[in-house]
């Protein structure tokens, strides 16, 4: 074999070591998608507001799981409450989930809508959640009585 066709293998092989392990890094996250849909008996608002009622949940969302273990996950929810009198809540965020665990939630988790009124409360913003968590943006469901939102 020829000193120059070595040469060329020597350097291909070389590059290939060095390539490859950044193209395998370099990879996209594992995506995983769903949707469902399920209706409960709502302890939540029994507990809250004192009523029995059956609600249904309709979840999407996508789950994007990095190879160095970090995850994006993205979910719209609405629960619907067969009492009309319990307001629709609605919700949409993206958690970033570092691969050493460490969560934050930017978002609208909570769009509570009160049929015929229109929006009763809007929690929207960012949370990371750690020790101690940190906020960002309204959240005025900290600290009350969400009864006052949720009930009738």
């Amino acid at each position: 074999m020829s000193t120059r066709r070595t040469a060329t293998i020597l350097i291909l092989a070389a590059t290939l070591v060095v390539a490859l392990p950044a193209a395998v890094s370099a990879a996209g996250p594992e995506i995983e998608r769903g949707r469902t849909t399920d209706t409960f008996a709502d302890d939540f608002i029994f507990d809250l507001c004192g009523i029995e009622t059956m609600t249904t949940v309709t979840e999407h969302w996508t789950l994007k799981t990095y190879p160095d273990g970090s995850e994006v996950f993205h979910v719209t929810r609405r629960y619907v409450s067969e009492d009309p009198r319990v307001p629709i809540e609605f919700g949409a965020a993206t958690n970033f989930i570092t691969a050493d665990g460490v969560e934050t939630v930017i978002g609208t988790p909570i769009h509570l809508v009160r049929r015929g009124e229109g929006t009763v409360l809007i929690d929207a913003g960012w949370i990371t959640l750690g020790d101690p968590d940190v906020f960002r943006g309204p959240h005025p469901s900290r600290g009350v009585d969400l009864a006052d939102s949720y009930c009738p």
